[in-house]
């Protein structure tokens, strides 16, 4: 319910008294569980963030490289992801910031083991996983049908794939 109302309305637009209301029930009620609707974000996203990790994990591969056809899965596998995808972008305070940041990193984190060596130049990587986030994010707040969806997602694909290896050429 609090996620909803941080998506629909932005997290700085939302205190204790929209979320008790929502819930019919009283401000002090909510603070019995949570002492912040900051506290209430992080208990959310420490709730999410690992199935979300859960999701992604049978789509990477065993060994190998990422092939166009990884990196397409992968966005897909984001917009399944939708309200967490939106939950990290309904604010721009130091949490989300923080929280963005992190998620970031640990999709990177996901992804670096399984790229050429050629291309592990840590600004690559910083790249694909910009891209597949703005992507996955621009893409759920966008009404698209699924054949839109794919389409987009093979063109991403292909695109981190084809840049992957002319940085690997180059490097």
């Amino acid at each position: 319910m609090a996620a909803a109302l941080f998506i629909d309305r932005g997290f700085e637009a939302v205190g204790m008294n929209d979320i008790a209301r929502e819930l019919q029930t009283s401000r002090p009620t909510v603070y019995t569980y949570f002492t912040s609707t900051e506290d209430m974000l992080r208990a959310l996203l420490r709730e999410r963030l690992p199935a979300m990790w859960e999701q992604l994990r049978p789509i990477l591969p065993t060994s190998g490289e990422f092939q166009a056809d990884t990196f397409s899965a992968l966005f897909l596998a984001l917009l399944h992801e939708r309200e967490l995808l939106l939950l990290l972008h309904s604010g721009g305070g130091p949490i989300f910031r923080e929280q963005r940041g992190h998620f970031l990193q640990q999709l990177g984190e996901w992804i670096e083991p399984y790229r050429r060596a050629e291309s592990r130049q840590p600004q690559v990587l910083h790249l694909i996983t910009l891209l597949l986030e703005a992507a996955a994010v621009e893409a759920v707040r966008a009404v698209r049908d699924d054949a839109e969806l794919a389409a987009q997602a093979r063109t991403i694909g292909q695109f981190i794939a084809a840049g992957v290896a002319v940085t690997g050429k180059e490097g």
